[in-house]
């Protein structure tokens, strides 16, 4: 077998150093022989310029004695001389007049290197010298000279030749010896090792006299190589067992296929000039599949077959036709596609079918080559991610369910409380952007209570970890600092990556706490209303009988100082009535006297009798609006409500300050609504606000203060019904109170009543006893079944001059107009014992006796109370009185009744 030395001597790579190294040495010598070349040449140059100076030297004496004696012969000789040089080839001698006394000139010398001294020295040299006479420094003339370079040069180039001559001579023997030496010495060797290699010789022989050279360590380096060689090729024997191992057994499904004639096929497209490929295949229909059909599959693995659900590599290769489908074909289009833009590799999701029909989901992967023969075996790999995709799918659905939730929901770790995820829901309702809250500690969502964030996240983690679950209310706080409250139920997850997980799902339930809290006030309000409607009906009727019978005392009492003290009786009775209706009031349950009430004088009323009971540190002032408007509200419970601020802003200022009191008409719109408290509706009202500066109230006894027996103040000191009392009376006039406070400023607290039109009306001055005009003698039937009340009212009607009947329950009167007597009027009580109470009977009167008037009397108003929308029921004569009855009031109401009956 043939190696593939080479066989030429020329080719040999001994040749080619020794060629080298001449080639090195010629041109360094040629260099270094330039060198002394120029060398030389200054050297001549300088030693032309010395020689014809010192000629010129030689002649300057004779030259000058010539000029100054004007003598031509002299002259001439001393041209003569100097022409006895070869290279002078032009002489002259000038007197000082400018004037040629001889001149001598001849051609100059002509040969093959003529142009190369030209070009070295000059055609020509000029030397000349000025004729002086050294004593005197008489200037005689000039004398000059013009020296040929031919004639300097030719022996120089002599010189020269012989010298380059010698070097080439001397490069030449050394490419002889350095050839046969660099033969023996490395290309034989090198020859002897090829054809070992060339043989196949698993192992190199190193003779002595190379162990320690080049040849040495490449023979020695082979050795190693080959043996090497022999291991990787055990190796790779190896891994390839290994690899078909994996190959078949991968779970993954793997194939070789040939792409060949595909890349042959895009080649032809290109050479036919088809430039856009995916409109090509989009506008031949069936050419996306003729490309698919001229693949050949190579190989398979046993995955590729379970896959498909085919039972044998050839079963696989003889239907794989079947397992496109539409999408499968836009999948290979896409594939040609970054084969014809020379993409490195191509990866896509897409649906097959089994060789029975069933599609499944596959990613497909395989690399690009960049030639033909890489397209000759292309590895393919599918996975399969149809349960992949199904469990992506119902995930997918189930965080849409989540996300589209109403309710927000959290998960953090219970280990450390970062928060991992929050949908939007819960992002909105904290106020945060989406994801912001993510890698936050989840207590950032916690109010400040009696606990810390801290301790609130702790404590519901802690349960969370003992029972598996959580559900409980807790103060939380919005991003821009709103409190709130969420209804939380949390349960805990186990996640492979996060550990243990709390998944809350949070409500906002401040407007159902709102709610509840309103309720329960509502119906703690109901019970205590219902409570004092009781007992305000029998302390009405007690009411009634101390006033008439200290009326009838008054009548029989001449004393001033005893008027004073029935007087002082009488107006404690007042009270106590008022105490009753205001108890009522703020249960909703009194029937109220309205009347067009001036704001302005009852506010400056009651300070003129109740400053006296301020101390002397607490500074009164009052602060009121001219024209203010009428207010149609009941007087004396107004009094109350105002009194009974005034008492609490002197309370709240036991070091002393001021206690304003200021009124104003104020008109809410639509706009200002929301501002006001929720039951309040746009219309003009009057406003009576009574300030102080004292401590303030904060925010959790805010909430608390409407509530019936709520009070802050020692035992002994406070009822706490005036607030709710207050606040009843203004719900029933269809107005509102709002307060407002800040700490260590003070309070206030502001009375929204409706102001109707009109201008301010003082209250009617009370009628005199004598300026009542009585029909004397009209017959008045009187139903009590209290008979202390009875009594008081019979006696006040007979000294007024009317003739009473009585009765002590409904049953009873009602019998009484079954037997035919004849009355002018009927008093009756509204409550009574037995079935016919005082409603009942005013309508059966008003059906037995049409034009006989009614006086109905109550101390207790409640749902057995006749309404606005009642009263016509009761009769067209029907009137009302609340008990405690004054005596002129009843009176008055009377001789109405009867006038009107008239």
């Amino acid at each position: 077998m043939e190696t593939s030395l080479p066989k030429k001597f020329t080719k040999s790579l001994s040749f080619k150093q020794a060629r080298a190294a001449v080639t090195t040495g010629f041109v360094l010598g040629i260099g270094f022989g330039a060198l002394q070349i120029a060398a030389d040449l200054r050297s001549e140059i300088d030693q032309t310029d010395k020689t014809f100076k010192q000629s010129l030297r030689a002649f300057e004496q004779t030259a000058f004695q010539a000029a100054y004696g004007l003598d031509k012969e002299l002259a001439q000789t001393v041209v003569n001389g100097l022409f006895q040089q070869p290279a002078v080839v032009e002489a002259k001698i000038i007197d000082s007049y400018n004037d040629t006394m001889y001149s001598k000139s001849r051609p100059h010398l002509k040969n093959s290197f003529s142009w190369l001294a030209e070009g070295i020295f000059g055609e020509t040299r000029s030397f000349s010298t000025r004729l002086t006479d050294k004593q005197t420094g008489f200037h005689a003339g000039d004398l000059s000279i013009s020296v040929d370079t031919n004639v300097i040069a030719q022996a120089f180039f002599q010189r020269s030749g012989l010298i380059l001559s010698f070097g080439i001579l001397r490069n030449v023997i050394l490419a002889i010896i350095l050839t046969v030496l660099f033969h023996n010495m490395l290309t034989r060797p090198l020859r002897k090792l090829a054809g070992l290699i060339h043989d196949g010789a698993q192992e190199l022989p190193v003779s002595a006299s190379h162990k320690n050279d080049e040849l040495g360590a490449i023979a020695y380096e082979y050795n190693q190589l080959s043996h090497g060689r022999s291991e990787a090729i055990a190796r790779l024997l190896e891994e390839e067992v290994r690899y078909r191992r994996l190959f078949e057994n991968s779970e993954v499904s793997l194939s070789n296929a040939d792409y060949s004639s595909v890349f042959k096929t895009l080649s032809q497209l290109r050479e036919d000039g088809v430039t856009d490929l995916r409109q090509y295949l989009d506008n031949n229909e069936n050419a996306t599949w003729d490309i698919f059909t001229t693949i050949n599959i190579l190989s398979a693995n046993l995955a590729t077959l379970r896959i498909f659900n085919a039972s044998s590599e050839a079963d696989l290769l003889e239907h794989s036709n079947k397992t496109f489908n539409p999408l499968t074909l836009e999948m290979f289009k896409d594939q040609l596609c970054a084969i014809w833009a020379k993409h490195s590799t191509f990866r896509a999701e897409t649906t097959f079918k089994t060789l029975d029909g069933v599609e499944i989901v596959g990613v497909i992967s395989l690399p690009l080559p960049e030639t033909e023969d890489g397209f000759r075996s292309i590895p393919v790999s599918i996975l399969d991610i149809t349960e992949f995709k199904k469990a992506e799918t119902e995930l997918t659905f189930r965080g849409e369910i989540i996300e589209g939730m109403s309710e927000g929901v959290q998960a953090s770790r219970i280990s450390d409380g970062i928060i991992i995820y929050t949908n939007a829901m819960h992002d909105t309702m904290f106020g945060y952007e989406e994801g912001e809250l993510i890698g936050e500690f989840v207590g950032t969502t916690s109010a400040e209570t009696d606990k810390t964030p801290e301790q609130t996240t702790a404590h519901i983690h802690g349960e969370i970890e003992a029972n598996g679950s959580w559900v409980g209310e807790i103060r939380s706080i919005k991003k821009d600092g709103t409190v709130f409250w969420c209804e939380v139920s949390a349960t805990k997850f186990e996640h492979p990556l996060h550990g243990s997980l709390s998944i809350a799902v949070q409500s906002d339930v401040t407007e159902k706490k709102i709610t509840e809290e309103k309720l329960r006030q509502s119906q703690r309000l109901e019970a205590v209303g219902q409570l004092t409607g009781g007992v305000a009906h029998d302390f009405n009727n007690l009411l009634a009988v101390i006033m008439g019978n200290q009326e009838l005392l008054r009548d029989e009492i001449t004393d001033p100082e005893n008027l004073k003290f029935i007087d002082a009786s009488i107006g404690a009775t007042r009270r106590g009535a008022d105490l009753t209706k205001s108890m009522l009031a703020f249960a909703r349950r009194s029937q109220l006297a309205p009347e067009s009430t001036d704001l302005n004088a009852l506010v400056l009323d009651t300070k003129n009798w109740i400053h006296r009971a301020l101390p002397e540190y607490i500074d009164f002032v009052t602060v009121l609006e001219s024209n203010l408007w009428a207010v149609e509200i009941d007087r004396s419970a107004a009094e109350s409500a105002v009194l009974n601020l005034i008492v609490n802003a002197r309370d709240a200022m036991p070091d002393g300050g001021e206690l304003s009191i200021a009124t104003a008409n104020v008109t809410i719109d639509e706009t200002s609504k929301p501002y006001q408290a929720d039951e309040l509706k746009a219309g003009r009202y009057v406003t009576v606000a009574v300030s102080d500066s004292g401590h303030g109230i904060s925010q959790e006894i805010i909430a608390k203060i409407f509530e019936p027996f709520f009070t802050t103040k020692p035992i002994g000191s406070g009822s706490g019904l005036g607030l709710s009392m207050i606040q009843g009376f203004m719900r029933q006039s269809r107005g509102t109170v709002r307060v407002t406070t800040e700490l260590g400023v003070g309070t206030t607290f502001t009375l929204y009543f409706d102001a109707g039109s009109g201008t301010p009306v003082r209250p009617k001055k009370e009628l005199e006893l004598a300026a009542i005009a009585t029909t004397t003698g009209a017959r008045i039937l009187v139903v009590e079944d209290q008979q202390d009340v009875l009594d008081i009212i019979k006696l006040i009607l007979k000294r007024a001059g009317y003739i009473v009947s009585s009765a002590n329950s409904g049953d009873a009167a009602k019998a009484l107009f079954d037997d035919g007597p004849e009355f002018d009027l009927l008093i009756t009580d509204l409550v009574m014992p037995g079935e016919t109470q005082g409603a009942e009977l005013a309508r059966y009167v008003s059906k037995v006796c049409p034009d006989l008037p009614v006086v109905i009397m109550s101390g207790y108003v409640g749902n057995d109370a006749p309404q606005d929308n009642q009263s016509q029921q009761l009769g067209p004569q029907s009137f009302q009185l609340t008990k405690p009855i004054r005596r002129n009031e009843l009176l008055s109401v009377i001789e109405a009744a009867l006038q009107h009956s008239a």
